[in-house]
Parts: C-alpha cells; sequence; structure tokens
C-alpha cells in the first residue's frame, strides 16, 4: 500500500493533521489488531475538533488546582492550534468506534528555542508518533464517536 493510501493530511485554519489508515501499521504496537481498526473521515475528525475545546475547557474548570502542582508546558486548552494531530481509529471492546489523538506541540517560541525544545520535523505527517516525555507539548485522547464524548485523557510526564 502506498504511503498516500495509508495516511491523509488535514489542514484548515483551526488545526492541522494526519489521519493514518487502518491499515497503517502502529510501529512497536500490536494494539489493535488491524481487524479492529478503521479509518476515521474527515467528517468524524471535524465533529471530535469541534467539540474539543469545549471539553477542555470544562475540565479545566471542574479540575481540582493544587498549590504543589507544576505546570511544566503550555496550558492545552489555551493553545489547541499551536498543536499538530495524529487521528487513528479502532473498535473498542464494547464495539465502540473510538478516534485517538496525539497532540504535538508545534509552537515554539525563542525562548523554548534556546531552552533546548525545538519544533517537530515533519515525520509526523508519516510516522505515528509515540512519546514519554515533554510534559503537557506532548498528550492525547479518545473520542467515541457513537457517544460524542471524550475519554482516557492523558498528558505527557516530565522526566
Amino acid at each position: 500500500m502506498s504511503f498516500s493510501q495509508e495516511i491523509e493530511l488535514i489542514e484548515n485554519r483551526k488545526y492541522e493533521g494526519a489521519i493514518f489508515s487502518k491499515n497503517y501499521n502502529i510501529p512497536y504496537s500490536k494494539n489493535p489488531t488491524i481487524e479492529k481498526r478503521f479509518t476515521p473521515t474527515k467528517l468524524e475528525i471535524e465533529e471530535l475538533e469541534n467539540r474539543l475545546s469545549e471539553y477542555l475547557r470544562e475540565r479545566n474548570k471542574t479540575k481540582v488546582k493544587s498549590k504543589r502542582n507544576k505546570h511544566y508546558g503550555p496550558k492545552i486548552h489555551k493553545n489547541l492550534r499551536k498543536y499538530v494531530r495524529q487521528y487513528i481509529g479502532f473498535i473498542d471492546q464494547f464495539g465502540q468506534r473510538v478516534i485517538h489523538v496525539n497532540f504535538i506541540w508545534n509552537g515554539y517560541s525563542l525562548f523554548e528555542s534556546i531552552r533546548g525544545w525545538t519544533k517537530p520535523d515533519d515525520s509526523w505527517k508519516s510516522e505515528w508518533q509515540i512519546i514519554f516525555d515533554g510534559g503537557s507539548r506532548y498528550w492525547n485522547i479518545n473520542y467515541i464517536i457513537q457517544k460524542e464524548e471524550f475519554i482516557d485523557l492523558n498528558v505527557n510526564g516530565v522526566a
């Protein structure tokens, strides 16, 4: 299968992303299997994106804030346009269609560059990214299409 059949790039004034097809081989992973995958449509991605900002704003309001919590990286809900996205679809254990989204920070300032942070190269457009650290510069979430519901928000830690 050619690259163009496995990954579709999307871009508009609000976000830029790569839709990975159900046939894309996710490196270093056996889950989900090809039989439990689907290729998200542009319409499904648009619906997810239209709900995302409000979900994050509401979640931030209800989150208990502690003086001990340190902030590592950008505030997600205020900087959504500065992340590039990777989308991949799978069928969960309940038979629900779920879109998993990776968010990769792409809004580096001169100050961040001086501190050693660099913009991602274009490999996110062709290779599924697995990143373990970086704080809120890298995060992911799942979206259940039928329920129009976000679950499993996961913000990376800091080494």
